[in-house]
């Protein structure tokens, strides 16, 4: 009797231990097939289970990634109270930590895993650190700068059509370039240098200054090609208000582009800016902006033939003929999934006008634009990212000497491949394919680009 009393009791306890497990192995089924919502949902049907420490743990997780952070947060919390020395679940508490903005808590969490973390625990807890002291300008000045020094070929430096081909103007006939024009398709070698610094400093809950200033330059390694070397030169500052999930800024921007040898102005450009920033979710986010901007042309000396034979010409002369301002509006969406590979897709859309200060119709023009990308984690320390563009021109006269107004279409790809050697140095492979399609056969061209560069950030 005693005996089959005793079996009974282990059946039982053997039952009900089963009974215990099968829900918390349900969720974490759901949570290996990428399913988190699905997990999240069953989990939330069971419960009876809260308090289980296995059941916490995979529901914890299930429920910062389908966006119930507090939630996931209270349950990792019950199950450290049983298994404190657990990394995963002190990582996972800090992510959820994170996810609610209590940037202290989730930095402790993180900054004390990385005391002896390794390998993908270790580069995902410096990317979210990384990530924290970005959003720290709510409530403590930061600062931030960079320096990157790249190689690279381009096939087509000045945008340019075949020396000796013909090209077609409507209304004005064929004519033919000259193999010598500084209009002719020309390829070279170059190095590129680029720097900044940016920071901000709040003023009140919610509302910080916010500034940077920025340089960046292609330098031709050809000596008769460094006419088209380019330097540019920038700041901007203004206010960023954070209600919510909605960030909002207003600021003023400054810039100068300079060409050739001799680094000569061509270009100043003062702008107001506007963005509206919406985060919708912990996977979606949306955003508008808006930009007025003043452009103004300065004159320069150039030659016309790529040899530089011959006398320099001056540009903008008797007068400015290409000042102009510039209106636009941009829209986008971010979507990142909590997949294998962390993709993020990005789509944005973009309408301007370009209008022309001096009464030249043939120089305005209004733009129609759109763009997609994609960024990934294929491994830890990699990221790779592609995006596709394309942008419509239509000018609004018929083009000097010609009987049609100009119309351009362009086409462009760009993909880049970067290696994160530590926290501050990044390596890049960059790879960008042009192709523009215009009425006026001047304009035509195709240009592609390639280029190493290693950037170093100064956190």
């Amino acid at each position: 009797m005693k005996k089959s009393i005793l079996a009974a009791l282990v059946g039982a306890i053997v039952v009900s231990g089963v009974a215990q497990a099968a829900p918390a192995d349900d969720v974490r089924a759901l949570l290996e097939q990428k399913k988190p919502i699905e997990a999240y949902n069953l989990g939330r049907a069971s419960p009876d289970q809260l308090g289980n420490p296995v059941f916490d743990f995979f529901y914890g997780i299930a429920a910062i990634d389908a966006g119930h952070a507090g939630e996931g947060v209270l349950a990792l919390e019950r199950y450290l109270l049983s298994f404190p020395d657990n990394r995963s679940a002190r990582f996972q508490l800090a992510r959820g930590y994170y996810v609610l903005g209590e940037d202290q808590r989730a930095r402790e969490e993180f900054q004390q895993l990385l005391v002896d973390a390794a390998g993908t625990e270790k580069v995902a807890a410096e990317r979210f650190l990384d990530a924290i002291k970005a959003r720290e300008g709510r409530y403590t000045p930061t600062a931030t700068g960079y320096l990157e020094a790249g190689l690279g070929y381009d096939t087509n430096i000045n945008s340019g059509i075949p020396g000796g081909s013909s090209f077609s103007i409507p209304g004005g006939g064929t004519l033919v370039l000259s193999p010598l024009s500084v209009m002719a398709k020309s390829a070279d070698s170059h190095t590129s240098l680029a720097g900044g610094v940016q920071g901000t400093y709040p003023v009140a809950a919610g509302v910080a200054a916010f500034g940077g200033l920025g340089f960046d330059g292609r330098f031709q390694h050809r000596n008769a090609y460094d006419q088209f070397n380019q330097v540019n030169l920038g700041g901007s500052g203004g206010i960023s208000l954070l209600r919510d999930s909605n960030l909002y800024k207003v600021g003023l921007g400054y810039s100068g582009a300079y060409i050739s040898a001799e680094t000569q102005n061509y270009l100043t450009t003062a702008s107001l800016f506007g963005d509206w920033q919406h985060q919708y979710d912990q996977f979606n986010r949306f955003s508008v902006g808006a930009q007025y901007a003043q452009l103004d042309y300065r004159e320069v000396q150039v030659y016309t033939t790529l040899n530089k034979s011959g006398a320099k010409v001056r540009t903008e002369f008797p007068r400015p003929v290409r000042d102009s301002t510039f209106t636009a509006l941009t829209a986008g969406w971010t979507r990142s999934f909590n997949m294998e590979y962390l993709p993020v897709l990005s789509l944005t859309a973009n309408v301007g006008n370009e209008e022309n200060s001096t009464g030249r119709k043939d120089l305005s023009r209004d733009i129609y634009g759109a763009k997609i990308g994609l960024s990934l984690t294929p491994a830890p320390k990699w990221g790779l990212a592609m995006g596709l563009g394309f942008q419509d021109n239509h000018y609004k006269a018929t083009f000097v000497g010609g009987a049609a107004k100009r119309n351009d279409q362009m086409a462009t790809l760009d993909m880049s491949l970067a290696y994160s050697y530590s926290r501050e140095l990044t390596l890049r492979m960059e790879a960008a394919a042009m192709a523009q399609q215009s009425n006026v056969g001047l304009f035509n061209y195709d240009r592609y680009v390639v280029g190493l560069k290693a950037r170093y950030d100064f956190k």
